[in-house]
């Protein structure tokens, strides 16, 4: 299975694929563990095989077993373990585009609501200022008013 097919696939897929690797995994440990019983069970019956030469053709089959599933054992190691480090490498990018794209709408409008409270605030002040302005002239005018009745 290429990269693009394995990008295709769901999170759903890929743990499907995964959890039937790990069942292959364990049927073939279980395999595995029946050949290296086998293989200590085995009893060699000197007197029948004539030589240890001969004794030893029947063993070698078993190793050859033996082996050939191991071997077999560690390809799918490899395999399983490489489309893992694909399928995070995968999703650690994603995650981080996403970081990025978040810290971007963050940040504008972050800036936004700091704008609308500069400029909430600059009308705030600014009425507070009139307010002055006129609180001065009243006083004035009050003050004008006393000294013409006098």
């Amino acid at each position: 299975m290429t990269d693009k097919e394995l990008r295709r696939l769901s999170r759903s897929e890929l743990l499907e694929m995964l959890i039937a690797q790990t069942e292959e995994n364990s049927q073939l440990k279980i395999r595995l563990e029946q050949a290296e019983a086998q293989l200590r069970d085995r009893r060699i019956e000197i007197d029948k095989a004539g030589s240890l030469a001969e004794a030893a053709l029947p063993l070698n089959g078993v190793f050859q077993a033996a082996e050939a599933a191991a071997q077999q054992y560690l390809e799918n190691i490899q395999r399983i373990s490489s489309q893992q480090d694909t399928i995070c490498r995968s999703l650690k990018e994603k995650a981080e585009k996403e970081t990025a794209q978040i810290r971007q709408e963050a940040q504008a409008y972050s800036e936004k609501v700091h704008a609308e409270a500069d400029a909430y605030w600059k009308q705030v002040v600014a009425r507070a200022a009139k307010l002055l302005e006129d609180q001065n002239s009243l006083r004035e005018m009050v003050y004008s008013a006393g000294k013409v009745r006098r």
